[in-house]
Protein backbone atom coordinates (compact mmCIF):
# COMPACT_ATOMS: atom_id res chain seq x y z
CA UNK A 1 0.00 0.00 0.00
CA UNK A 2 1.16 3.54 -0.64
CA UNK A 3 1.03 6.36 1.91
CA UNK A 4 -2.29 7.76 0.69
CA UNK A 5 -3.96 4.37 0.90
CA UNK A 6 -2.65 3.78 4.42
CA UNK A 7 -3.80 7.22 5.56
CA UNK A 8 -7.27 6.66 4.11
CA UNK A 9 -7.45 3.18 5.62
CA UNK A 10 -6.59 4.52 9.08
CA UNK A 11 -9.16 7.31 8.79
CA UNK A 12 -11.81 4.86 7.57
CA UNK A 13 -11.12 2.47 10.45
CA UNK A 14 -11.29 5.31 12.97
CA UNK A 15 -14.65 6.35 11.50
CA UNK A 16 -16.19 2.89 11.29
CA UNK A 17 -14.71 0.87 14.15
CA UNK A 18 -14.98 1.35 17.89
CA UNK A 19 -11.19 1.69 18.16
CA UNK A 20 -7.98 1.08 16.22
CA UNK A 21 -5.16 -0.77 17.95
CA UNK A 22 -1.79 0.79 17.10
CA UNK A 23 0.22 -2.45 17.08
CA UNK A 24 -2.34 -4.36 15.00
CA UNK A 25 -2.70 -1.54 12.48
CA UNK A 26 1.07 -1.14 12.13
CA UNK A 27 1.37 -4.88 11.49
CA UNK A 28 -1.55 -4.93 9.00
CA UNK A 29 -0.23 -1.92 7.07
CA UNK A 30 3.46 -2.85 7.45
CA UNK A 31 4.38 0.55 8.92
CA UNK A 32 6.36 1.74 11.93
CA UNK A 33 4.83 3.27 15.03
CA UNK A 34 6.41 6.58 14.02
CA UNK A 35 4.51 6.46 10.71
CA UNK A 36 1.32 5.61 12.60
CA UNK A 37 1.67 8.76 14.71
CA UNK A 38 2.45 10.81 11.61
CA UNK A 39 -0.78 9.57 9.99
CA UNK A 40 -2.75 10.37 13.16
CA UNK A 41 -1.35 13.91 13.05
CA UNK A 42 -2.38 14.24 9.39
CA UNK A 43 -5.92 13.17 10.28
CA UNK A 44 -5.97 15.57 13.25
CA UNK A 45 -4.84 18.45 11.02
CA UNK A 46 -7.48 17.61 8.42
CA UNK A 47 -10.18 17.44 11.08
CA UNK A 48 -9.24 20.88 12.42
CA UNK A 49 -9.03 22.50 8.97
CA UNK A 50 -12.30 20.93 7.80
CA UNK A 51 -14.08 21.76 11.06
CA UNK A 52 -15.36 18.20 11.51
CA UNK A 53 -15.52 18.45 15.28
CA UNK A 54 -13.80 15.07 15.54
CA UNK A 55 -10.90 14.51 17.91
CA UNK A 56 -8.53 11.53 18.15
CA UNK A 57 -8.27 10.07 21.64
CA UNK A 58 -6.34 7.20 23.19
CA UNK A 59 -7.11 4.88 26.07
CA UNK A 60 -3.41 4.80 27.02
CA UNK A 61 -3.12 1.14 26.02
CA UNK A 62 -2.46 1.60 22.31
CA UNK A 63 -6.08 1.95 21.21
CA UNK A 64 -7.20 5.07 19.36
CA UNK A 65 -10.70 6.29 18.57
CA UNK A 66 -12.57 9.32 17.30
CA UNK A 67 -14.80 11.35 19.53
CA UNK A 68 -16.95 14.35 18.76
CA UNK A 69 -15.40 17.41 20.37
CA UNK A 70 -18.04 19.90 19.26
CA UNK A 71 -20.73 20.81 21.79
CA UNK A 72 -24.11 19.13 21.44
CA UNK A 73 -26.92 21.33 20.15
CA UNK A 74 -29.99 21.50 22.36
Amino acid sequence: MNKSEILLLLFYRLLTEKSVNKAAFCCDAAISERSFYRYLNNIKSFSIEAGTGLEISSDGEGNYFLKNSSPQKA
